[in-house]
């Protein structure tokens, strides 16, 4: 149509219809580009809001991680400082008490690293999307510290081995079962987080067993050495969460009551 328009226009000699179907055509060239542009713009800007907002819920969820390792490692730590005690004599515990301290002190709090949103960032090279300057050097320095690297636990689990060593396997199951942090235990729930490892638990139905496994621990010279160090590690777990939680607390909206 306008090419038709133009052409008609030439023939006819109409320059000022000429030039103005040129500033149409001009004008149209523009405002599709404009259009093109604007569309780009607005879908990089929902990119980055959702982008944004999914980083936020999985430092949320580190956030959360971060206390339960704080909360969780001192209770372990405490524990094997109270399996200590007893095992040299400045505190008379039960059997059971005995047996279920120790084998709270070789816990872990197995929560992986929460990073799906910043690995696709950086995979896809759209860490630029992120105009919240703070929250991405943040980000940067949390998941690129390496947190399993920063861990001053015992790799190999040496306490955690010598107890499975002196266990026998039904008693086991059933301090695991009733003595350990609950299994259905999520993500972002703070309420469970206080008394994770400190609560009243029974082991009903094994007393034979652990008497036995109480003598066992009691014999067991080399036991105090890794206690003494799981307490330690333990506790440096515990104390050394304060530098990420002072960021999460600085770069984080402030968690919502309840």
């Amino acid at each position: 149509m306008i090419l038709a328009r133009l052409s008609r226009a030439v023939r006819e000699q109409n320059w000022f219809a000429v030039a103005l179907e040129f500033v149409i055509v001009i004008a149209g060239v523009v405002i599709g580009f404009q259009i093109t542009a604007w569309n780009a713009d607005r879908a990089a800007a929902e990119r980055a809001d959702i982008l944004t907002a999914r980083l936020i819920a999985d430092l949320r969820a580190e956030q959360w991680r971060v206390e339960g390792n704080t909360i969780y490692y001192a209770q372990v730590s405490d524990n094997a400082q109270r399996t200590i005690d007893a095992l040299e004599g400045r505190r008379e515990v039960e059997d059971e008490t005995l047996v279920i301290e120790a084998f709270r002190a070789t816990q872990i709090f197995s929560f992986p690293v929460i990073r799906t949103t910043y690995e696709e960032l950086v995979s896809t090279g759209t860490i630029d999307l992120i105009s919240d300057e703070a929250l991405m050097t943040a980000a940067v320095e949390y998941y690129e510290s390496g947190q399993d690297d920063l861990s001053f636990q015992d790799r190999d689990r040496t306490y955690r081995h010598a107890f499975f060593r002196l266990s026998e396997r039904a008693l086991y199951d059933a301090l695991a079962d009733t003595c350990a942090e609950p299994r259905t235990l999520e993500i972002g729930d703070y309420h469970a987080l206080s008394g994770i490892l400190d609560f009243p638990c029974d082991i009903v139905g094994h007393d034979a067993a652990i008497a036995a496994m109480a003598e066992r621990l009691r014999a067991d010279d080399d036991l105090l050495p890794l206690l003494r160090q799981r307490a330690v590690e333990t506790s440096i777990e515990s104390n050394s969460q304060i530098y990420w939680q002072l960021m999460f607390e600085r770069i984080l909206p402030p968690r919502e009551a309840g």
